[in-house]
């Protein structure tokens, strides 16, 4: 695990939270796929971006009024989930599919998540966050050993992998400095 984090952190600048895209960067994607494999990145797709929806709101309903470094790392944090959720929300457009109409349920537990760790205090705000990012680290590992992604869409899903372990050793450093 710990191999696998050294090369997915060290492929990536995590300090870059919205990457730059150009008109070249869009195209339409699977009409030469076989329907086993579309299916496959069709379901792994519609995950990540349900999931990353929920993690937005997360960190949305974790900031709180205070003019902190806390807040601003949550700011930032919800910043970068929300480019990854719309990495995924163009790469379904673009295999000429549409979002989870049950997303609305990711978006509660969300604000589920996000609110009562916020209502608890800083260091449960971290340990939530913590926690969630652990989870999607190993959620992204299994969807990338078990999916037959393309190869642009294998290297978002990288990098946004990179970014989750960013957010854990944020979450971390912050947990042990006590600067919330």
């Amino acid at each position: 695990m710990d191999n696998h984090k050294q090369k997915v952190t060290n492929r990536y600048d995590t300090s870059i939270i919205r990457p730059q895209m150009g008109i070249e960067d869009f195209k339409m994607r699977g009409q030469e796929m076989p329907l086993a494999r579309l299916k496959g990145i069709k379901k792994g797709l519609l995950t990540l971006h349900t999931l990353e929806l929920m993690a937005i709101n997360i960190y949305k309903f974790q900031i709180t009024k205070k003019a902190c470094e806390l807040n601003l790392q949550l700011i930032t944090a919800m910043c970068n989930e929300m480019t990854h959720y719309q990495d995924y929300e163009v790469k379904i457009f673009e295999y000429g599919w549409r979002p989870s109409k049950f997303r609305w349920f990711y978006w509660i537990v969300g604000f589920i998540f996000g609110f009562s760790s916020r209502l608890i205090g800083s260091k449960a705000i971290l340990k939530t966050g913590i926690w969630v990012e652990t989870k999607a680290v190993h959620h992204y590992d299994e969807l990338l050993k078990t999916v037959g992604w393309d190869e642009d869409t294998r290297k978002a899903i990288e990098k946004n992998q990179s970014d989750e372990y960013g957010h854990i050793s944020r979450w971390k450093m912050l947990l042990q400095s006590d600067k919330t």
